[in-house]
């Protein structure tokens, strides 16, 4: 597999927008106090000046691009105990791929769908792309049916799915 070096960039923070690889997209944290919630990403097509509003959140996010451009995957950190990946794909749609949900429909009945939705604390995040359509996602969590905790590692193909990994 190749590692990639795309960059990941946190909202809200120093930085206002997350470029693509190849400099045609750009990613922007748009903050409005008077919104809620108060914080949205907007995806903006510099060759075609196009905008369009992207995802809304209320904590903070991660931004991750594909090494190809074709795709971003957002981390939302959702609340003190939860995390989860959006991933957004060309075309560009409004409608992300919830990673969260993907993950648990490939587990099925296994325990690890147990220790995902039995636990108070659970971090599904993107930690990279290993390739131009492959990312490696990691889950760790705590909580009643767990309190010992847990680790696991997960790939996710675009347009395939998951399948289980070891680092």
């Amino acid at each position: 597999m190749v590692q990639t070096s795309a960059q990941r960039v946190s909202f809200p923070g120093v930085k206002a927008e997350a470029k693509s690889p190849d400099g045609r997209y750009v990613v922007r944290n748009v903050d409005d106090e008077n919104r809620q919630p108060a914080h949205m990403l907007s995806l903006m097509d510099i060759k075609a000046n196009k905008v369009g509003e992207t995802y809304e959140y209320r904590r903070h996010v991660d931004v991750l691009w594909a090494p190809a451009s074709n795709a971003f995957v957002v981390n939302d950190y959702e609340g003190s105990n939860a995390s989860h990946p959006v991933l957004f794909t060309k075309p560009w749609s409004a409608q992300p791929i919830d990673l969260r949900e993907r993950l648990l429909a490939f587990l099925g009945s296994q325990e690890a769908t147990k220790s995902m939705l039995n636990n108070l604390h659970v971090y599904l995040l993107a930690q990279r792309w290993i390739s131009y359509d492959n990312i490696l996602c990691h889950v760790t969590g705590y909580g009643d049916a767990d309190p010992q905790g847990f680790t696991r590692d997960y790939v996710y193909k675009v347009g395939e799915g998951f399948r289980a990994t070891t680092r």
